[in-house]
């Protein structure tokens, strides 16, 4: 299904549960098949602007090489909840997860910050490091019933200072949230998909959504 800012992809499962993800159509088939049943329903959004969609305002690129960021988390975020969600009903559990690694982390923590859209929120490896955004997160409740969050244990150990903060502020939102981190072996990259299933299935067992 064709959205303005995304492309809407489905992958059925039998939990009463959709875990609405920025991820592609193959990844998300991979990620189906990794998660134990009864499974969750994906919505794969494909197609996002990674570094305008999922930001929650502008910053400058952290990579030499990339783009800036334009901030157009917001934006996605309305288009999410009054778009979006309200054409996939009837076609998916009205029950939701969102859920994302890396700036979809970062995304998925944001929402549940600000709307009830979703029951359940998983940020693996999310970009927490982005500036301003802990202490943004330190100053609002969370408006998810659960959150989970992940991190790999050598994500700090790099040389851009930006993004060095990352398990300190990770962290500090944990604390805040009054949920745990779950630490995995291994830098940002290493994987993702397990990693993200992990994520989706604990927060399934813990509310009861996988029996």
């Amino acid at each position: 299904m064709r959205f303005p800012s995304c492309e809407a992809y489905v992958y059925p499962g039998e939990a009463d549960m959709a875990v609405y993800l920025p991820l592609s159509p193959e990844r998300a088939e991979e990620l189906a098949a990794l998660l134990p049943s009864p499974r969750p329903t994906l919505v794969a959004l494909h197609e996002l602007d990674w570094n305008g969609a999922l930001s929650p305002w502008a910053a400058e690129r952290v990579f030499r090489d990339g783009g800036d960021f334009s901030g157009g988390g917001p934006a996605f975020l309305r288009e999410l909840t009054e778009v979006i969600i309200p054409a996939m009903e009837g076609e998916v559990p009205a029950r939701r997860m969102i859920a994302g690694y890396s700036m979809g982390g970062l995304f998925a923590l944001y929402a549940a910050l600000n709307t009830d859209a979703f029951e359940l929120a998983a940020s693996v490896s999310g970009s927490l490091w982005f500036d301003g955004f802990a202490a943004y997160a330190l100053q609002r409740p969370c408006r998810a019933k659960a959150v989970y969050l992940s991190l790999g244990d050598k994500e700090k150990n790099t040389r851009n200072p930006r993004m060095a903060v990352i398990e300190d502020c990770t962290r500090a939102i944990a604390a805040h949230l009054g949920c745990r981190v779950e630490m995995n072996p291994g830098g940002h990259f290493r994987e993702e998909l397990p990693r993200l299933a992990r994520g989706i299935t604990a927060l399934m067992n813990k509310t009861g959504s996988a029996s």
